[in-house]
């Protein structure tokens, strides 16, 4: 992104930036209702669904309710700013609901490690829609073979490893949303998106444990370095 670009963000119409804040304000109690209302279906134990976050049975920190809405309000007005033209609104709202959807996911994973289907299979939808309206740079029948070469190559990744080491080497949740992504960004940009977020992981998770420490029954969530990735790199 270079300073020109920045700078028109930074002066986007003011309804976006509103708009957005106020999404990204229910988006915080959202990343708790959504995935307790899974569990709950799945008749789950809430306290075996724990991610650095603390779980659902904390109360979401105070600092979420400022920096979610923030961070959403930006997304917002980057995503119109780069479609303002009157031609492209349609693809900017797009995009502004597909930056909010992986903002929710991670929030959610952080605090559970669940990435529910109930937002990871409507962005896929989504994604193959915009594929077919010429939104995203590859067509309808590339933007799915894209998510099937995706969910093949890491699904038989993930089946090798268990069998070699006894253990998920990626979760089921990861895998379908990776697949997702590349309906949007095809299989190349899913491979790009995978080294950024095993870096961001790596990075973050030694970063935690050494300045937060870990709890021992909590799992280490991929989701949230994989959106963060996925949000650079779409940008």
């Amino acid at each position: 992104m270079d300073t020109p670009f920045i700078s028109n963000v930074l002066r986007a119409d003011w309804y976006w930036w509103l708009v957005g804040a106020l999404t990204g304000l229910w988006l915080v109690p959202l990343a708790r209702i959504i995935p307790r209302k899974v569990l709950q279906q799945a008749q789950a134990n809430l306290h075996e669904w724990q991610g650095p976050g603390g779980g659902l049975e904390q109360p979401a920190p105070f600092a979420r309710r400022i920096w979610v809405p923030v961070v959403n309000a930006a997304l917002w007005a980057f995503a119109a700013n780069a479609g303002s033209h009157p031609a492209f609104l349609a693809a900017s709202l797009l995009w502004c609901g597909v930056a909010s959807m992986l903002l929710l996911l991670a929030l959610m994973d952080w605090d559970t490690t669940l990435l529910p289907d109930w937002i990871v299979w409507p962005l896929g939808v989504m994604g193959l829609f915009s594929s077919a309206l010429g939104f995203t740079s590859q067509s309808l029948l590339a933007s799915a073979a894209s998510a099937v070469v995706v969910l093949v190559f890491f699904g038989g990744f993930a089946w090798l490893f268990r069998r070699i080491k006894g253990m998920s080497g990626i979760g089921g949740g990861d895998l379908k949303l990776l697949a997702v992504l590349a309906t949007w960004f095809g299989v190349s940009g899913v491979f790009h998106v995978m080294i950024l977020g095993g870096v961001i992981t790596v990075v973050w998770y030694l970063a935690w444990r050494q300045l937060k420490g870990f709890c021992s029954e909590a799992g280490w969530p991929f989701g949230p370095a994989i959106v963060i990735a996925a949000l650079v790199l779409g940008m």
